[in-house]
């Protein structure tokens, strides 16, 4: 009893914290997703659309054009936002996102920044988010690769 009164701050601090450490690590939801899900969606190529693949989606279409200068897209569409990409996450435009019921592309003219951004709003909960490409197929090899003649190995004496 007189070692409680001793220890009695430490234990009313250290005895919840321990206990919400324990509840902590028993849940399963440590992180809201795995990387094998997300990157599953780029793999498959999911994620990407083309503008004469655009009719297929149902609802209305939100453009957001991330260049960083107006562009002009030949689609046709009533709802367009002009982003920047180091500002797509100011609440307005989350705000704005999320209130879209309808599928959001993202069109950029630098893929990878759509493809960032792509990753970005997926993980913050966003569904039917698509990446506006010219083609389909621009996660394929297009150069010929060549071995390195550097390394000393491939000069002749």
């Amino acid at each position: 009893m007189n070692l409680i009164k001793k220890y009695k701050v430490i234990i009313i601090v250290v005895l919840p914290v321990l206990l919400l450490v324990i509840i902590r690590s028993f849940l399963t939801d440590h992180f809201k997703s795995d990387a094998k899900k997300w990157s599953e969606s780029s793999v498959t190529q999911s994620n990407l659309i083309t503008e004469k693949e655009i009719g297929t989606l149902h609802g209305e279409v939100l453009l957001i054009d991330l260049d960083r200068e107006k562009t002009e897209i030949n689609l046709l569409s009533k709802n367009k936002l002009y982003i920047r990409p180091d500002s797509i996450l100011s609440k307005e435009y989350i705000n704005t996102i999320k209130a879209h019921s309808g599928p959001v592309l993202l069109y950029s003219t630098e893929p990878s920044i759509s493809a960032r951004i792509w990753m970005v709003l997926s993980q913050l909960g966003n569904k039917n988010i698509f990446i506006l490409t010219n083609s389909a197929d621009n996660e394929l090899l297009k150069y010929k690769f060549l071995p390195d003649t550097t390394n000393g190995r491939n000069l002749k004496n």
